[in-house]
């Protein structure tokens, strides 16, 4: 059987690479010649040459379409292209991102728990695989930490073996990823939140964003949500099936089976649900969003049956994720931390914790890869910052866009802190020790923490490093 992949980007890829290994024969085609790729997409390219995927790439790189079995066609490709009429033409079967999941379900033999929502699907993603690794397990562990691209990665690891030698599959599932796994069936399903984010690519639609989550729903035999989002649960009406987890603090209207507390550095969580009831304490040295997290990552290992000692034992000694609220060190009398906030929602909770505290705040272009909206990030930074330096350097897509950063400045028009838009991330760090004092606390907020975790975080420390040596 030979099948005709039409696009090598972020949908192709992946399903060209899972046909390939199911043993079809598969052809990658796209309009850009390879020299027009990104270096990194280049590469992943040669490499799926080298395992037995041909590639016509450029104008005019397929002629004759009689020789296909099969398509599969980029969802990036519009509805009305001439390729899609020239298949129907030679009755080449076209096959959507279900068949996909199909070939991929059925491979992994391992239960799976997948993690989706707007923000925190890495951090619960790595507190669930420490507590299943504490438990003994041997975890099979898929986050963006690794690549941007989960449904890539996910599909490397079929294909190196990584189900055949782990007891259990810890994925996290962002959108694009779960559309291109929506066959696959997950033992638990996790909703972390849900935010207004991505919706450049869902046509401005907050509607089309939950539909895109709410995949999960089908897919998993057990759904675990945070009461954030009920608001979308009410309007799918599931809410028999779901158990549902919070911190103290969360503004609920429905009782919440798992629920966290941090007092004094101890977590205690106390849980009632199905057939087990009861409550534990354990330290925990991370605050902020790791609290949910944590309650979350608890409620799925207590769900699948962990026992109650090896969560104590991993949520304890869990040092976080890098880029989510890390602690850099203290320069020249200064505490530096490293986020990557960026939702308003989100910015809004992280500051509140440092509210009434002298705080500085360098903000990369909070673009990334999607347009967000800045006059409402810069009036949250303005509520609480002495000054506010900005980034028009967008770490996501490595342009710099000035005007973003002129955005975010303008929506803090009303505060009185210091507001600079600088063109990289190493003069903003530079320009935070200026703007500060020994005894303030320089944070580091955006994307850039995420997408450009390692250049960000060296750009923090060389420019604070700088600014000291200057002020001194």
């Amino acid at each position: 059987m030979k099948c005709l992949v039409i696009g090598a980007g972020n949908a192709g890829r992946p399903a060209a690479k899972i046909l390939n290994y199911t043993g079809i024969d598969v052809v990658v085609t796209d309009q850009k010649s390879i020299d027009n790729f990104p270096d990194f997409v280049r590469n992943i390219l040669l490499e799926m040459e080298s395992s037995g995927i041909t590639l016509k790439l450029g104008p005019d790189s397929v002629e004759d379409y009689n020789d296909f079995d099969l398509a599969y066609i980029s969802p990036t490709v519009p509805l009305n292209s001439p390729i899609r009429k020239e298949l129907t033409k030679n009755n080449v079967k076209i096959v959507k991102d279900h068949y996909i999941g199909e070939l991929i379900n059925n491979e992994i033999n391992i239960d799976v728990i997948g993690i989706t929502g707007s923000v925190g699907k890495t951090s619960t993603t790595l507190t669930i695989s420490e507590i299943f690794k504490q438990a003994g397990y041997k975890v099979w562990t898929c986050s963006s930490q690794m690549a941007d691209l989960l449904s890539e990665v996910i599909i490397d690891g079929i294909i190196q073996g990584h189900h055949l030698k782990n007891d259990i599959a810890i994925l996290e599932l962002p959108h694009g990823t779960l559309r291109l796994l929506s066959k696959l069936e997950v033992k638990l399903g996790i909703i972390t939140n849900i935010y207004p984010e991505h919706l450049t690519e869902f046509e401005w639609s907050m509607e089309k964003y939950v539909e895109r989550k709410s995949l999960i729903l089908d897919m998993c035999e057990n759904l675990i949500v945070n009461t954030q989002c009920q608001e979308y649960m009410d309007k799918l009406e599931c809410y028999n099936n779901i158990i549902w987890y919070c911190t103290n603090d969360s503004k609920i209207k429905n009782p919440c089976n798992v629920n966290g507390e941090l007092i004094d550095s101890k977590l205690k969580i106390k849980y009632d649900f199905s057939d087990i009831k009861g409550e534990f304490e354990t330290n925990f040295k991370l605050f902020l969003y790791y609290i949910e997290n944590a309650v979350g990552a608890a409620t799925a290992a207590l769900k699948y049956g962990i026992d109650k000692k090896s969560i104590i034992n991993a949520l304890s000694k869990f040092n976080g994720v890098p880029g989510r609220m890390e602690y850099l060190g203290n320069f020249c009398d200064r505490e530096v931390y490293l986020d990557a906030a960026h939702l308003p929602e989100v910015l809004q909770t992280s500051l509140e914790f440092f509210k009434g505290k002298p705080l500085v705040i360098v903000i990369d272009n909070p673009d990334g890869i999607t347009v967000r909206d800045k006059i409402a990030i810069g009036k949250i930074l303005g509520d609480y910052s002495k000054a506010i330096i900005v980034s028009g350097f967008n770490e996501s897509i490595k342009k710099l866009d000035m005007s973003a950063a002129e955005e975010v400045i303008k929506g803090a028009k009303n505060s009185d802190a210091v507001k600079v838009a600088v063109k990289d991330m190493k003069t903003a760090a530079e320009l935070s020790v200026k703007y500060s004092v020994p005894g303030d606390i320089i944070l580091h907020v955006g994307p850039g923490a995420i997408s450009a975790y390692h250049q960000v975080k060296q750009s923090m420390i060389n420019g604070i490093k700088d600014g000291c040596a200057k002020n001194e």
